[in-house]
């Protein structure tokens, strides 16, 4: 009798060859047809077993493993009888020897794990209902809908199998798309993890954190895991806020509103700012921006990190901030006189009140010599 291994698909005889080679006939065809039942799994993302599987993959109007375009009768048909064929492999093939003794030959196991072969090979030419590459088209599609309600409407389709290898494979093109998006979806789909998972992607973040000397790559993972920043490895930590806190003093915003790169990146400081382990360093570059009367330093730190200022008061050595807002104000300077009549003007114990009171705007063509 010629050789089975010549006859099947390499990766089944791997699966079967031990008990093969030992002449275990019954176990093997038992391990072909596991094979075949984690093909299916996999290709449909369903955790069911035996019947259940092959009808929840296979069955319906609408099934997850599809054969065929299922348009015309015949090709309904097919769909239908590879599904009961399947079936019937469970009822016929595999029940009886779970749960009886029976002595299975050669001949049997060659010509029941041959049929496997066939029909692993019509499950390998169909169309799963799910993919990693269709669902990151879906991710990263020009038309995606930016909100939580589309977000988690993608999420949905992930089988509960592929729910960790869809956060691998997002968390590794994070750098890709809008980083909304990818902040959206992963919002949606974090929950789904378990805490191992979660474990192991943090794992990963912190990995990335310690040696990546890309600015993007830093705040794509602020994006990502704002929330869970302080579950990130400390020495990883330490040095992507200091990445950031290093752009502060180079950092603006001009009279039109527009920020420059460094601004750009800076800013996403402030998403992890009240866990920071660097207070002190950025109150100190906020407090230099400020004290440095160059109006566009002024308006960066002013705009994205003002709302900040006053909880991080107590992080600054031997300066204030209320000092040199009040400098600033008895300076003529409008763009802290308009951020600190917003913020403080309606307290009316507000520290600034005598300086927003006798403010008089000084500007810089004042000091023209005619």
């Amino acid at each position: 009798m010629e050789h089975i291994k010549q006859h099947i698909e390499e990766r089944l005889w791997e699966f079967i060859k031990r008990s093969y080679n030992s002449e275990d006939y019954k176990t093997a065809i038992l391990d072909s047809i596991q094979f075949i039942g984690d093909i299916i799994r996999e290709k449909s993302g369903l955790d069911n077993d035996g019947n259940q599987l092959i009808g929840g993959a296979l069955g319906g109007t609408n099934p997850k493993i599809r054969l065929n375009k299922l348009k015309t009768e015949s090709e309904k048909n097919i769909q239908k009888g590879i599904e009961s064929i399947l079936r019937g492999i469970y009822s016929a093939y595999r029940n009886p020897r779970s749960h009886s003794k029976i002595n299975d030959s050669e001949q049997d196991a060659f010509e029941i794990i041959i049929f496997i072969n066939h029909l692993l090979k019509l499950i390998d030419k169909s169309k799963g209902k799910f993919t990693t590459e269709l669902f990151l088209k879906r991710v990263f599609d020009n038309d995606f809908v930016q909100t939580k309600q589309y977000a988690n409407l993608l999420i949905k389709d992930i089988p509960k199998n592929k729910i960790f290898e869809i956060a691998i494979e997002i968390f590794r093109q994070k750098e890709n798309g809008k980083v909304a998006i990818i902040k959206l979806i992963w919002e949606a789909l974090k929950d789904l993890l378990s805490e191992e998972e979660n474990v192991e992607i943090l794992k990963l973040v912190s990995e990335e954190l310690r040696f990546t000397d890309s600015l993007k790559t830093v705040i794509r993972c602020i994006a990502l895991f704002e929330s869970q920043w302080t579950k990130i490895d400390e020495d990883s930590r330490l040095r992507a806020e200091n990445k950031l806190i290093q752009l502060i003093p180079d950092a603006e915003k001009d009279y039109h509103g527009i920020t420059n790169e460094a601004g750009v990146y800076a800013s996403w400081f402030t998403s992890i700012i009240k866990v920071s382990l660097l207070r002190n360093l950025v109150a100190d570059k906020i407090y230099n921006s400020l004290d440095s009367r160059y109006e566009e330093k002024q308006r960066f730190v002013i705009d994205f990190f003002g709302y900040h200022i006053d909880s991080l008061e107590d992080d600054l050595f031997l300066t204030s901030f209320k000092d040199v807002l009040k400098k600033e104000l008895d300076d003529g300077n409008r763009i802290i006189y308009d951020w600190v009549s917003k913020y403080y003007g309606k307290e009316k114990d507000s520290d600034f009140k005598k300086e927003l009171e006798n403010f008089v705007e000084k500007r810089p063509e004042d000091d023209l010599p005619f």
